[in-house]
């Protein structure tokens, strides 16, 4: 198991990032109020902290990240790959008030192709198993849904209730929807089972040619496909395919994906193909990316990371800095974290406890 800490943590991510020849992305804590006024459907909460600036412009702490690259961009022309760490403020978990939330992830924009995708996807997979190795993946297509969802001609109101019904897994009124509205029955079982759809991406693959050939259209068919099996090939114990992970669809469009740590209550990762909110900001260019929800990790950190280092070394009066330095260096082998002081700390935990001796020998107290 990993020892880590938050700011631990990010700093691995960002790594990450880098590795795969992503930059940086630092932005101001305030942006103008109007960009999020104008796409508080895109934002998580429609609070947002304002206030007016010397110049009289309304101006607003950032709520969010990703409007304010898209708004910054310049993939308009190529491809342009970003990754943040950056903190947010919003309402978060029902607790009274504003929280300063830390936030990770990265965004690529431009001519994103079927290798972006997988890339990006990817990234995403790897991100999680930073965190925990018991973490899972969920990725569907939205195009394919609207597809079937076209397909089956539902009026407006109906479509978007059978949309929520999908993301809650309520198949069974999801059914009698169906029947209610007078879905043919072979559309109407197709968008069933597609909405039911919980499995290894592999046999997803398989199970979609089947399903959904002749109804949606083969191009977007075949690449989803090679991505379930490209994703199934690099991480065959982490991606499932679940149709019923749906997201904003003035939005999202293509795959959408959502990731779990076993442990905390919900998706910890969210992200997918936005190309509706980049038409929206009158970008031409094609987008997709993730963010990670670090202040939804503070019990996994506090249940398994919870210590303030690894080891505390404790050494007496006289005892030669020589030593004290040896000691810590041989005792933080296997990058464990090494905290040396003359006493024990208070207020401070750690794992286990080493003392140095009157006689110069080093002693496991915990």
């Amino acid at each position: 198991m990993k020892t880590l800490s938050q700011d631990g943590l990010a700093g691995r991510l960002c790594s990450l990032y880098e590795r795969s020849g992503y930059r940086r992305y630092k932005m101001s804590k305030f942006e103008e109020y109007d960009l999020y006024a104008r796409n508080k459907d895109f934002l998580v909460s429609e609070n947002v902290l304002t206030f007016t600036d010397l110049d009289g412009r309304l101006m607003a702490l950032k709520p969010d990240v990703t409007l304010s690259i898209v708004k910054n961009t310049r993939g308009e022309q190529g491809l342009e790959k970003v990754y943040y760490h950056e903190n947010v403020y919003r309402a978060s978990g029902g607790a009274p008030g504003f929280r300063e939330i830390a936030q990770a992830g990265l965004e690529c924009i431009g001519d994103v192709d079927e290798y972006c995708v997988c890339e990006v996807l990817s990234l995403a997979a790897k991100s999680l198993t930073e965190i925990s190795p018991d973490c899972e993946l969920d990725i569907s297509h939205l195009g394919i849904l609207c597809e079937l969802l076209d397909s089956a001609k539902l009026s407006g109101g109906a479509r978007a209730l059978a949309i929520e019904l999908m993301g809650d897994k309520n198949f069974g009124e999801l059914e009698e929807l169906l029947k209610t509205e007078n879905i043919p029955e072979d559309i109407a079982e197709r968008l069933i089972l597609a909405s039911r759809l919980n499995c290894e991406a592999k046999e997803a693959s398989k199970k979609l040619k089947e399903l959904l050939g002749g109804i949606v259209a083969d191009e977007s068919l075949k690449l989803f496909c090679d991505t379930c099996d490209f994703m199934h090939e690099e991480f065959p114990n982490t991606v499932k395919v679940d149709f019923s992970a749906v997201g904003d669809l003035n939005y999202y469009s293509g795959i959408f994906f959502k990731g779990y740590i076993n442990g905390v209550a919900s998706g910890v990762l969210s992200g997918g193909q936005y190309n509706g909110l980049m038409r929206k900001l009158k970008k031409t260019s094609r987008a997709i990316g993730f963010a990670i929800y670090l202040d939804l990790l503070e019990p996994l950190f506090e249940a398994e990371y919870g210590f303030d280092a690894d080891v505390l070394l404790v050494y007496g009066e006289g005892t030669p800095a020589a030593k004290i330095y040896g000691v810590a260096k041989e005792l933080s082998q296997g990058d464990k974290s090494v905290c040396v002081m003359k006493e024990y700390p208070q207020n401070m935990k750690f794992r286990e406890v080493y003392r140095i001796s009157a006689g110069g020998e080093t002693v496991r107290e915990k």
